[in-house]
């Protein structure tokens, strides 16, 4: 299990007694303190200390300074020793027959990546559940290429390890927005096969702003946004050989271009860090057609057709 930790002494109780509780008993936990400006760490060593036989479970790495997001996930997978990953924000939590309702599964379909049932706990505290998608690995990606069309959450799914190590999959360090999508739409692409479990296996809390996904957008959130996309391109063109995904992927970059040029980047601005040359020719016009900011609106409605469009073809009907 892997778990950042900044700014959550308000969540991080709940959050580690239920990865102690887990009745899953093989699990390694790794916590990397960003440099939390809070209580968090003291209370996480309070919480282990009534779960003796998981202390030699778990390791508390610490930054020297600050890194954001993408640098802690970064430093928790390298400490890893496991054969699967489990992501878990710290605001968040897992009810207690998590892991092993994932593991049942695993076991069963060999699967890479392990989805499952979640529940959004809202301000309010009323819970909102939200069952998988159930669909294979081509249709899961062409629809996170997409963007904004399924969830690309890397917290709540069981995943091997040798996804990463065996194709060069990290977090990047500084991309602290929309690093979800850089890692999961990657490590989709590298899988063979995926798995779901109709089970809740995630609590996600909304509006919690616990780190730097509490934050307005900037344009320092959109650089980040940017290079997530760049790492997602290029990877995505190293493994399709066919072309299989380039229309999904040249919808998506619609919505990054659209991105990129509210939050005041130009054209040159936007390709200087997402390169991205479109193959074809509806997609070469639409690249000549949004230069500058007064095409913004029709960037965005483009986007928007061109993806009801798409997700009729692969009959997706949500």
């Amino acid at each position: 299990m892997l778990v950042p930790i900044y700014g959550v002494e308000k969540y991080i109780e709940q959050c580690a007694i239920s990865l102690f509780s887990q009745t899953y008993k093989d699990l390694e936990y790794i916590f990397v303190n960003d440099c939390t400006p809070d209580n968090s760490i003291y209370i996480l060593e309070e919480v282990l200390e009534n779960y003796p036989e998981r202390r030699k479970q778990t390791k508390i790495i610490s930054h020297q300074t600050n890194r954001g997001l993408g640098a802690s996930r970064k430093t928790a997978l390298a400490a890893s020793t496991g054969e699967y990953i489990f992501n878990v924000d710290s605001d968040d939590y897992i009810p207690l027959n998590a892991v092993e309702k994932l593991v049942e599964v695993q076991r069963r379909t060999d699967a890479d990546i392990v989805s499952g049932a979640f529940q959004y706990l809202t301000t309010e505290g009323i819970f909102i559940e939200k069952q998988p998608y159930l669909l294979d690995k081509v249709h899961t990606l062409k629809l996170l290429l997409t963007q904004n069309t399924i969830l690309n959450n890397i917290w709540g799914r069981l995943i091997r390890k040798s996804l990463y190590t065996d194709n060069n999959i990290d977090s990047i360090e500084g991309v602290n927005m929309a690093e979800d999508y850089g890692l999961t739409t990657r490590l989709v692409c590298a899988a063979k096969n995926i798995a779901y479990t109709n089970d809740i296996v995630y609590i996600y809390r909304q509006g919690s702003a616990s780190s730097t996904f509490g934050e307005i957008m900037n344009p320092r959130h959109v650089i980040s946004i940017l290079k997530a996309n760049d790492a997602v391109i290029r990877f995505v063109q190293t493994y399709d050989k066919e072309k299989e995904y380039l229309f999904a992927m040249e919808t998506g970059m619609l919505n990054t271009y659209y991105m990129g040029i509210t939050a005041g980047f130009s054209k040159k601005q936007i390709s200087d860090i997402c390169f991205y040359e479109p193959n074809s020719v509806l997609f070469k016009l639409m690249h000549l057609l949004f230069a500058n900011k007064p095409a913004k609106k029709l960037l965005r409605l483009s986007y928007l057709t061109t993806k009801w469009f798409y997700k009729r073809k692969l009959h997706f009907p949500y």
